[in-house]
């Protein structure tokens, strides 16, 4: 009986335990990047902050409409330093370009003998057609990822600048501990106390 009240504790305030344990762990990588950011300790606290943000979005998700808006932008921003921080440098569009165009490559030889409309597209199956045609849908995918990439890149060194990433740590801290006291979001504390 006992543990079924503590799971339920737990459960009622998840969104103010992965706040405090999000923001703890962005202080701890601020320490460890300082300290040295090669380390195995570092890499370790980062993928810990993976972890960590990947939760922060889920809550942010799952319990958006329970929250106070305040919470939950604290939330989904603190998610997503942590999880943005490993993938800084990563260039997903290449990858996901060069997907495509394999994928594309594919499928176009299963057009071999294909009809539409009674206009034979067999053509598209081989040569260079086939390549061209895979070639431009990775393009068009690569300059579409890319921009995408170079926002979130944007975002990614704003967010994990290690003053704002020691910012954000503290204030989800402040954050969770603020509500799990029932005092509400920092936010509506700061207006109460200047208005």
């Amino acid at each position: 009986m006992e543990a079924d009240a503590i799971i339920a504790s737990l459960k009622e305030h998840s969104p103010e335990i992965v706040l405090v344990i999000g923001g703890l762990i962005a202080i701890f990588i601020v320490y460890l990047y300082l300290k040295d950011d090669g380390s195995a300790k570092y890499k370790f606290t980062v993928f810990l902050g993976l972890v960590a943000g990947v939760a922060m979005i889920y809550i942010a998700a799952v319990n958006w409409s329970g929250l106070a808006l305040a919470t939950a932008i604290i939330v989904a921003v603190g998610g997503f330093a942590l999880i943005i921080r490993p993938f800084r440098e990563v260039h997903f569009s290449a990858i996901l370009a060069l997907f495509v165009m394999v994928i594309v490559y594919i499928l176009l030889g299963e057009l071999d003998g294909t009809m539409i409309y009674s206009i034979d597209i067999s053509f598209l199956a081989s040569g260079y057609v086939r390549i061209a045609i895979a070639l431009v849908a990775g393009a068009i995918v690569y300059m579409i990822t890319n921009f995408i990439e170079e926002i979130i890149k944007l975002f990614g060194k704003i967010l994990n600048w290690w003053p704002f990433l020691l910012m954000i740590g503290l204030l989800c801290m402040a954050e969770g501990i603020m509500v799990f006291l029932g005092y509400g979001s920092v936010y509506e504390i700061y207006l109460d106390y200047t208005s």
